[in-house]
């Protein structure tokens, strides 16, 4: 053999790293842009040098008004947006392993709607307690608190729907359906509390469950992050029980895995994401059914390369359909849930259709 035939290998073994170091760098640069957009675009024009000077300009040659634009409406916005399309992005990646189904997101799983529910039900305490219209009650419920308020209502969302696909294990089949049935009646019961509910804070409320960044600031990234920094600290020891649960239950069984403990723990993983992006920014429809099937498409099933691409592609998707929903009925804007359902719905049918 010779020493040309023997280097092939590793050559060859190399060329998918290349590939994803290649598409990581594409992403990133397109993130880039759309921050970049989302800073130069909105109800309020901004040319480049303004928002250069404006971030890191001399003082005193910064402009009052675009600085403020920056660094107290569209900075901290733009954060929260892309924060938020990672925590959906591998919510739905990691859902769609244990799943077995390209379909599978927290919205159908239920958990959107136990995170919404939870939420609203915390907006009508503050109402009825404090009595001052504040949806975060000031006095009582912090804005740390929400996301933990979300995160509970989608862990017993995902517990509910658990318990009812059990029957000598939890198949991605009853799961599915389960988290349909457990969703539809999540979702009556949050319209129920609202048709009880004072009608002047029901305004604020529904522009919520809409999904919706606006008016988001520092303070909701200060209460976002520590939940993105837990969930990724989690992810590494999920990978390896995510790409055999994969091959199926039988399969990974039999090599080793206690498949119940280790579909649980990534259900547990994906529910802290989605339900504590729902919990600061409503419950954006259709990000985590579209980011992960987009990631299995560029760099396959293997699932630890899904959660390098799927952050990426979140922060994108999110970041662009913010920037289109501010721009398009200017000065009005469309919460960023009624852009990702416009492209969801149709996604999804045609990925229903492809499966049929």
């Amino acid at each position: 053999m010779t020493l040309a035939a023997r280097a092939a290998p590793p050559a060859a073994s190399a060329s998918p790293r290349g590939r994803l170091r290649l598409l990581v760098a594409v992403l990133l640069i397109l993130v880039v842009l759309g921050t970049l957009a989302n800073l130069l675009f909105g109800a309020v024009a901004l040319s480049p040098g303004r928002v250069w000077l404006a971030l890191a300009g001399d003082p005193a040659a910064r402009d009052p008004v675009a600085r403020d634009i920056v660094w107290n409406l569209r900075l901290p916005r733009l954060l929260v947006g892309a924060l938020v399309g990672v925590h959906f992005a591998l919510a739905g990646s990691l859902l769609q392993a244990v799943m077995r189904n390209p379909l599978a997101d927290s919205g159908v799983m239920g958990i959107n709607a136990g995170a919404g529910l939870a939420a609203v039900l915390a907006f009508a305490a503050a109402e009825r307690l404090a009595g001052d219209g504040n949806p975060y009650l000031r006095a009582a419920l912090s804005l740390d608190w929400l996301p933990l308020i979300a995160c509970l209502g989608g862990l017993l969302a995902a517990a509910m729907v658990y318990r009812l696909s059990w029957n000598r294990g939890a198949t991605p089949v009853r799961l599915v359906l389960c988290g349909i049935a457990v969703a539809g009646l999540l979702s009556a019961l949050t319209t129920g509390v609202l048709a009880g509910w004072a009608q002047a804070t029901t305004e604020t409320v529904l522009a919520w469950l809409s999904g919706s960044l606006y008016g988001r600031d520092w303070a909701h990234l200060s209460a976002l992050l520590p939940w993105t920094v837990a969930g990724l600290l989690l992810l590494p020891a999920l990978v390896r029980g995510g790409n055999l649960l994969q091959l199926g239950d039988d399969v990974a069984a039999t090599r080793g895995l206690g498949v119940e403990r280790s579909r649980f723990a990534l259900l547990l993983v994906a529910v802290l994401f989605a339900a504590s992006a729902v919990g600061i920014a409503g419950p954006v429809g259709f990000v985590g059914l579209i980011v992960a099937h987009l990631a299995r498409l560029m760099v396959g099933p293997e699932l630890g390369r899904q959660l390098i691409v799927s952050p990426l592609c979140g922060a994108l998707l999110v970041l662009a359909s913010d920037l289109a929903g501010r721009v398009v009925l200017i000065p009005a804007e469309l919460p960023i849930g009624v852009v990702t359902s416009l492209l969801g719905v149709p996604f999804f049918l045609a990925l229903l259709s492809r499966r049929s």
